[in-house]
């Protein structure tokens, strides 16, 4: 079950994926002329503890949440000072027992990440909604629909919460305010393409439909920042090359020569003459005379229509496109040895006797690398730049500290 939330939030990554470069300059220019943005330096400069968020999301979940933040300090406080540990470290040791168990609801503390609570509602507020307004669905069934769609979307949410908490710490506040609005046009773009494809007359009327399906404008604003951030933090730690060396993308071009090669194929009709009361003997004289009445004229594929069974008739004996290794070897080698319009000697089969024709024919080809050359250097541009955001994602995980209900 896909929430409205997570297939825009899918338009979102599509629509904006040129908007990384932008998200990415602006962080990496913490003090570019122009702007307030200044330098902040910590002495851990991968995590710092990020201050409490109120959830756009789950705004009924605030109560909470300071509850189980005063008593996650003091029971860290606490349990790192017993182990000689340091209570300021932004790694502190979490506690299973902050985590949610019993029934998902809206309120379940699903996941701490470096000690901050991730809510039910935060990675399935859309998907929860729904679920409970099934009145089809027994409450088993709705706990298992929640638990199926935490286990695919929570890892991935918990990995963007990393990222964003970093974001938190290490760009200025001014700066993520300009970032912000920067987006802000692009958002309200998507926004005027949703409101059409829904047929809403005006937003406040697309805002009406989204609040059926568990979210808003508003809240898909701050998810919509929440990836733009994430993804453009990524690309300011990234460092691929601009250029692939020729040796490189040679051999690539020769790995996936397949890819850029087509098979010899032949397009290829034909006429099945059954036998009647006259045996195969008066068969193959009925396939003699349909091959003399093309050698004066006649089209190959009329005389199929015409003597071809009633389920066939429309094709008029098209077979399609074949390649090799479809047919048996002496049937292949008898095909492939064909002309475009010429026919074949009658094949006789103890049922039957067949007539074949090459109406079409696909030689085996090669694309050259020179006209390939570009398309392969961004293939492999895309790949290093991936291999090297899951480098960056994978750096981070390891550094923070994540406790879920999945553990």
């Amino acid at each position: 079950m896909n929430s409205l939330v997570s297939q825009l939030q899918q338009h979102f990554r599509c629509a904006l994926r040129g908007r990384r470069a932008l998200v990415a300059a602006c962080l990496l220019s913490l003090s570019a002329p122009g702007c307030k943005g200044r330098s902040v330096k910590y002495d851990n400069p991968v995590f710092e503890p990020a201050p409490p968020r109120r959830s756009l999301i789950n705004k009924a979940a605030d109560e909470e949440e300071r509850r189980l933040m005063g008593a996650a300090m003091e029971t860290d406080a606490a349990a790192e000072t017993e182990n000689g540990s340091d209570p300021a470290s932004p790694f502190r040791s979490t506690s299973m027992q902050r985590l949610s168990s019993g029934p998902l609801t809206g309120n379940s503390v699903v996941a701490l990440v470096n000690g901050h609570p991730v809510f039910l509602d935060d990675v399935l507020a859309g998907v929860r909604q729904m679920v409970e307004n099934n009145p089809q669905l027994t409450d088993q069934q709705r706990q298992m629909i929640l638990m199926t769609q935490l286990k695919n979307r929570l890892p991935k949410y918990v990995e963007d919460e990393l990222i964003v908490q970093q974001v938190k710490i290490k760009v200025p506040k001014e700066r993520q305010d300009m970032i912000r609005e920067s987006l802000e046009p692009k958002f309200q773009e998507t926004v005027e393409v949703i409101r059409k494809k829904e047929n809403k007359a005006t937003v406040q009327e697309l805002d009406e439909f989204l609040s059926g399906q568990g979210t808003s404008v508003e809240e898909l604003r701050q998810s919509f920042y929440r990836i733009q951030m994430v993804e453009g933090y990524l690309s300011s730690l990234v460092k691929v090359p601009e250029k692939v060396d020729r040796e490189e993308l040679l051999r690539y071009y020769e790995d996936h020569l397949r890819d850029y090669s087509s098979e010899e194929k032949v397009r290829v009709a034909k006429i099945v003459v059954r036998p009647g009361k006259g045996g195969m003997v008066q068969a193959q004289q009925q396939a003699d005379d349909i091959i003399a009445r093309i050698s004066q004229g006649a089209a190959f594929q009329d005389l199929a229509a015409e003597l071809a069974e009633p389920v066939n008739r429309e094709k008029r004996g098209d077979m399609g496109w074949i390649s090799r290794g479809a047919l048996a070897p002496e049937l292949e080698d008898m095909v492939f040895a064909l002309a475009v319009g010429q026919v074949s000697a009658p094949r006789i089969l103890p049922d039957r006797v067949e007539i074949y024709s090459v109406t079409d024919r696909h030689e085996p080809s090669t694309i050259p690398f020179q006209q390939v050359q570009a398309e392969i250097e961004e293939t492999l541009l895309n790949q290093k730049r991936e291999d090297a955001r899951r480098e960056v994602r994978d750096q981070i995980r390891s550094r923070g500290s994540v406790q879920t209900v999945l553990e």
